[in-house]
């Protein structure tokens, strides 16, 4: 049991991503129903339902709102997701984290001072700036806020809420 389930307020709002075991407590304990279900069934002795791929609450939940606008604190594995794993010289596949300043001269880990970049790009910048190596960036990082990565957890869901009606 280890896909992820998208989770909706009453309201139809996403409020985020759950695995299919919580998402399935949510079912039986009645606080929940499956909105769209995934191919096959789970089986328990006194329950069979559908495998659930979205879910809404029965009731609203209240979310504090503002929460959802907070900057994400920097992590390697977000600087990966932001940039959706692009090199950002070149945009083939990326695997490694760039410091646009270096940090041998005093850059930061931050989400500004930060991108995903390939083996050979980050090779062959080294310990300079993107001016110095000849190599412009083909997007600017930006920080990340909660709710792009709760939207970005409903993308990795495989659950295009746009085909749902829910997003525009």
């Amino acid at each position: 049991m280890t896909a992820q389930v998208v989770v909706l307020n009453a309201t139809l709002e996403p409020i985020g991503v759950a695995s299919l075991q919580r998402a399935v407590a949510f079912i039986v304990k009645e606080r929940a129903q499956i909105m769209l279900a995934a191919d096959g069934t789970i089986r328990s002795n006194s329950l069979e339902l559908p495998v659930p791929r979205v879910v809404v609450f029965n009731d609203y939940v209240p979310i504090p709102h503002t929460r959802l606008y907070d900057r994400m604190p920097w992590t390697r594995r977000g600087v990966l997701d932001r940039d959706r794993r692009r090199c950002a010289y070149c945009e083939r596949p990326g695997a490694t984290i760039d410091h646009i300043l270096p940090v041998s001269r005093g850059g930061e880990s931050t989400w500004l001072n930060t991108i995903t970049a390939c083996v050979a790009c980050n090779g062959a910048k080294g310990s300079r700036t993107p001016a110095e190596a000849g190599m412009p960036l083909r997007f600017e990082p930006r920080v990340v806020w909660r709710r792009e990565v709760m939207m970005l957890a409903v993308e990795a869901a495989g659950v295009d809420l746009k085909e749902l009606g829910l997003a525009s």
